[in-house]
């Protein structure tokens, strides 16, 4: 373990986009970090970057999270450095985008393993020690997408409306320990998602982009906010999936994701 008096975040998916941005704005912020991703090169390239701007240390963890037992050895890794981080990201994830049953089970499987299982493990892992210690902040970054339905990114929608769930029921739990549990909700963001999801929704409401999406998160954390949304297209997405009709919203939201071979 090192010796350094600096808070301690662990960031998944730290390697690209919204992740890359908590790494930064953490940083400066004088945290210490351990970036978490699959992608070594870029991980590499921003712990440079990132001690070379900040008088702060970046450790890499290089770890595919969509595998059985990651979580346990994100834990394990983690505890090289702190005994408890005071801060966790969950916010690895991918995107599928066309019909259901379209998509390779395979590809399904490692999405809910990702985007649930591996959350969930990792909380239950950390949670105990911020408890403990009476301070700590997690951080799971779902999507205004977990808010309604949405065809043709069925599965996706699902486990961000999973995380928002899991995160306001968790919140009440633990809201007396000192321990704060944030459900972060971006809007659609400037980062290669939907490049490697494969598919860009036409969309009225302004993109965001991931400084945005990560200064709104991060400004909500004292405000022990749990469902936190970005900007006006954020409360606007809020109050619709709050007062229009779900069947209306998933019909009119299909109009917008039906693949160009269906129209």
């Amino acid at each position: 373990m090192t010796n350094s008096k600096r808070p301690f975040a662990i960031i998944t998916g730290a390697s690209r986009g919204i992740g890359a941005e908590y790494a930064r704005g953490l940083a400066r912020q004088n945290h210490d970090l351990l970036i978490v991703a699959r992608d070594k090169a870029r991980l590499r390239e921003l712990s440079q970057e990132l001690e070379t701007a900040h008088t702060i240390h970046a450790h890499m963890c290089v770890l595919d999270l969509a595998q059985p037992n990651s979580a346990h050895q994100l834990f394990v890794r983690a505890r090289e450095y702190r005994q408890t981080p005071d801060l966790l990201i969950n916010n690895a994830g991918f995107g599928l985008y066309g019909e259901f049953v379209s998509h390779p089970l395979p590809k399904i499987q490692q999405m809910l393993h990702l985007h649930i299982q591996s959350v969930v493990e990792s909380i239950r892992l950390f949670l105990p020690g911020m408890m403990e210690q009476a301070s700590g902040t997690i951080i799971n970054v779902a999507s205004i997408a977990g808010m309604l339905p949405i065809p043709y990114f069925a599965e996706y929608a699902a486990t961000k409306a999973f995380l928002i769930s899991f995160s306001e029921a968790l919140a009440e739990e633990v809201k007396s320990s000192g321990v704060t549990i944030q459900a972060c909700c971006p809007g659609q963001t400037e980062t290669d998602f939907h490049a490697s999801a494969g598919f860009r929704p036409s969309s009225p409401i302004p993109i965001q982009t991931a400084s945005q999406v990560v200064q709104a998160s991060l400004a909500a954390i004292d405000k022990k906010q749990t469902v936190v949304t970005v900007g006006w297209p954020g409360k606007l997405s809020s109050f619709l999936a709050t007062w229009v009709p779900r069947t209306i919203l998933t019909k009119q939201t299909a109009r917008r994701t039906r693949p160009p071979s269906m129209t």
